[in-house]
């Protein structure tokens, strides 16, 4: 399962090559000329509560008010949006390229007819893009908002180039090769639970995510518990604040941050070495260098051939053993023990997880 992902720099961790010289799949849609493309534009507020409230433009504007809504700057983002979607939409025509604006939900309906998606938004409208895109069509992610994304996974970040069609299309991009995590829910018979909701179907759902999978409570007080097997390993009993399953792509986000170190805690590391009579100078600039040196080794390329997993919060007793609480794998199988357990994929799907039902969390080689 692939998509193709576009970045027009490259970052310290990723590896692109260029599209003339990458060796292509069989039925990879990049070796048929662009002539279609499909844009997944941005939810924006004002669009999401008229789909959340059904009510006319007048009627959602003297409802807003009376909640306290600045619906002016509703509006003039949903404008703003607007506004850069119709201009994308002319570069495609002067390209010589149809297109079709889509929701998330109409995606899927539509991806079978098209050699392009490109998401107009941020890092979460490219996210949702590629959570639906299961096949060799490529992605392009065009920040058109740049003051509320950082557009990371976008061309350009917040400043996307003015000829991007153009460059597209005369093959003047290079292609990163983006990873993703395949995630699985079953009961113990076999049967899936349903995205949203408890109820079980009879097939198995899979699902994927771009950045990473979160397992664990659905309240972030609570002890998660569950069953863990790594790679075909014998299965232990293990109890934490959750457990993260990180792509290369997403090790820049919520992986980095949950296992980077700070000044604090190296001071700590070298004020105990010297306690046991090694001799570390303990300077500011040593201090620098050594979070520096260590941080900058956490992420890991977009296209690895493994995913990282790391464990929060874990706790170890006589009756949890001590186990690895972060590495990198291909196959995970956890069976919850949780009370009111989800996996959130990407920060916005949510699948539920109570006790009983079975995850496998695999890896797909793949966001091309």
């Amino acid at each position: 399962m692939a998509a193709l992902a576009i970045s027009q720099c490259v970052s310290h961790v990723a590896r692109p090559v260029s599209p003339m010289t990458q060796s292509k799949p069989s039925g990879s849609k990049q070796e048929q000329p662009i002539r279609s493309a499909l844009i997944l534009r941005k939810s924006t507020r004002w669009q999401w509560e008229k789909e959340q409230t059904g009510m006319t433009d007048a009627e959602l504007k003297k409802h807003l008010h009376q909640k306290g809504t600045n619906v002016s700057e509703l509006l003039e983002n949903e404008k703003k949006q607007v506004q850069a979607v119709q201009e994308i939409i002319k570069e495609l025509e002067k390209a010589g390229i149809t297109s079709r604006v889509v929701t998330r939900q109409q995606l899927a309906q539509f991806l079978g007819e098209t050699d392009l998606v490109i998401s107009a938004g941020g890092d979460g409208t490219f996210l949702a893009a590629a959570s639906v895109v299961n096949d060799q069509t490529p992605i392009i992610g065009i920040n058109t908002d740049p003051v509320g994304s950082e557009g990371h996974l976008c061309v350009g970040g917040k400043t996307p180039p003015r000829n991007l069609i153009e460059r597209l299309v005369s093959g003047n991009l290079n292609w990163v090769q983006r990873s993703r995590i395949r995630v699985t829910v079953s009961a113990k018979d076999g049967k899936a639970f349903s995205i949203f909701s408890m109820k079980k179907s009879p097939k198995k759902s899979t699902n994927l995510a771009l950045n990473e999978v979160f397992i664990g409570e659905d309240e972030a007080a609570k002890v998660s518990t569950y069953n863990i097997s790594i790679d075909d390993s014998q299965s232990v009993k293990q109890k934490s604040s959750g457990l993260i399953v990180s792509t290369g792509t997403g090790s820049t986000s919520w992986y980095l941050g949950m296992n980077r170190i700070d000044e604090n805690a190296t001071t700590s590391v070298l004020e105990a070495l010297q306690s046991l009579g090694i001799n570390v100078p303990i300077t500011r600039n040593l201090v620098e260098k050594v979070v520096t040196t260590v941080n900058e080794k956490i992420p890991f390329e977009p296209d690895h051939p493994s995913f990282a997993f790391s464990i929060r919060e874990p706790i170890f007793n006589a009756t949890y053993k001590r186990t690895a609480t972060r590495g990198f794998a291909r196959k995970i199988r956890l069976e919850s023990r949780c009370t009111n357990g989800y996996l959130v994929l990407d920060g916005s799907t949510k699948i539920p997880f109570p006790r009983g039902a079975v995850a496998t969390i695999g890896f797909t080689l793949g966001m091309r």
